[in-house]
């Protein structure tokens, strides 16, 4: 069953369930009015057999003429009996309907009696006369009323059949207009192959409704694939030209060496060499390594305080003599949750930290500028160097695994630092902007949304 017939069976279930106590208590509510409505006309007709049989000598003519018109308009099917205080018929016989003494002793008790046999109601009243005091019986059977109430039963069943049907026909409207997003969102879904996972689905800027939380999310995930088939795509490209290149040196130099004998010198240069290219060999591999672990999935999310974290950054660089030259800039607000944010701890120092290494490189070892400030976008790094600067045509691609710009080859580094940081960055949600100059320096803005 399709989700649109579910929700247009649960409207209509749930319409159906309210109706239906809405109508009941409409039917029971007439009901009771005709009961007590009928009753209302025995209690008069009562009074107007006793009026008619006792009270002739008590009442003036007028009185008694008006009596006299309205005794002979009886309800349907009606029985009248008169009964003394000792509980013996007077005036009418009691033929087939005889009335138990215990209920006669009641009317006398109470002055007035209502009683339901049945479909007949009963109404008996204790009559005070001149003459002596006396029981009057009257029941009848509401024949009127029992048509009236059968017809509004038969009404009422065919308006909750028919609004039961209506309710469904516009439950099955409304529930294909309200499933619309979803169906834009699945055929948006259909476009997007493991080629094109660039696409992303449309989101409403303001982010007003669930859809549009549906569609960040989704979106958030398709970042977080192309991610990973992009660091796929970037290890299977560079990484076998990146690794042969130490590889094919260390082999030739053993090759080489081996060719023939030689001095102890000439073998400990080349042992030297070995142990170089090794050593940078061993250092791409953890680096790629690294790379491949910000896709890989990682739940060892905790609550991070970025202040604390730019601090640990510092430390750990001051070790390496290069701490002095970061000069940290809060501007916090009081509360911590502003600034703290689910994260992985390891791999966030790793992006920072990354980004200060290279400002500090690059800038000849001059000061470098942190600030760290919060607004409506999240949270907000700024790191600022002035060094040699980066041309506007390789903005776009320093956070491509291994590239390294014209002016940065005199510098030592494999270009993966920069490839690391930012997906780092993507998958924590956040992003990253660059801004440089050549001989100016540069800048770069992290902006990380906190949850708070």
């Amino acid at each position: 069953m399709k989700v649109k017939d579910k929700l247009a069976l649960q409207f209509t279930f749930m319409f159906a369930v309210l109706l239906l106590m809405v109508l009941t208590g409409i039917y029971l509510f007439v009901e009771h009015n005709r009961v007590k409505t009928f009753f209302n006309k025995l209690d008069d007709r009562a009074l107007t057999v006793a009026q008619f049989y006792l009270a002739e000598d008590n009442l003036s003519k007028e009185s008694f003429t008006s009596v006299r018109k309205k005794f002979p308009q009886s309800l349907s099917n009606e029985n009248i009996r008169i009964y003394n205080d000792r509980f013996k018929p007077q005036f009418i016989q009691e033929g087939t309907i005889r009335w138990d003494v215990n209920i006669l002793k009641e009317i006398v008790s109470q002055k007035e009696v209502h009683l339901i046999q049945g479909n007949r109601q009963v109404t008996g009243i204790y009559y005070v006369d001149n003459s002596g005091n006396f029981i009057i019986v009257v029941s009848a059977i509401d024949i009127n009323g029992y048509h009236d109430m059968h017809d509004l039963g038969l009404i009422m069943l065919f308006f909750f059949l028919a609004s039961l049907i209506i309710t469904f026909l516009m439950g099955s409207v409304f529930s294909r207009i309200a499933l619309v997003p979803i169906v834009k969102i699945t055929n948006n879904l259909k476009r997007i192959r493991s080629t094109s996972l660039d696409l992303r689905l449309p989101v409403n800027q303001k982010k007003t409704d669930e859809i549009d939380n549906l569609c960040l999310t989704i979106n958030q995930l398709l970042e977080h694939l192309e991610q990973s088939f992009e660091s796929q795509r970037s290890f299977i490209s560079h990484a076998s030209h990146e690794l042969r290149t130490p590889i094919t040196t260390i082999l030739g130099e053993a090759e080489i060496t081996l060719m023939k004998d030689r001095e102890s010198d000439e073998y400990k240069s080349v042992l030297t060499n070995i142990i170089k290219e090794a050593e940078r060999l061993d250092h791409i591999i953890n680096s790629l390594m690294e790379l491949i672990q910000t896709n890989a999935e990682n739940v060892d999310f905790q609550n991070v305080r970025m202040d604390e974290l730019l601090w640990e950054i510092k430390n750990e660089l001051s070790g390496k003599a290069n701490g002095n030259l970061i000069n940290l800039i809060y501007n916090l607000p009081f509360d911590p949750s502003k600034y703290s944010l689910m994260a992985n701890r390891a791999l966030l120092f790793i992006g920072i930290s990354n980004i200060l290494k290279n400002a500090i490189k690059f800038s000849d070892n001059k000061e470098v500028e942190c600030e760290i400030f919060c607004d409506i976008s999240g949270i907000n790094i700024i790191i600022r160097d002035f060094g040699i600067g980066i041309a506007q045509k390789d903005i776009n691609n320093i956070f491509q695994p291994f590239f390294r710009a014209p002016n940065a080859l005199n510098y030592s580094g494999y270009g993966i630092g920069l490839s690391l940081t930012h997906n780092i960055i993507r998958l924590h949600n956040g992003a990253i902007e660059v801004k440089s100059r050549i001989n100016e320096g540069t800048q770069f803005h992290i902006v990380l949304p906190a949850y708070y």
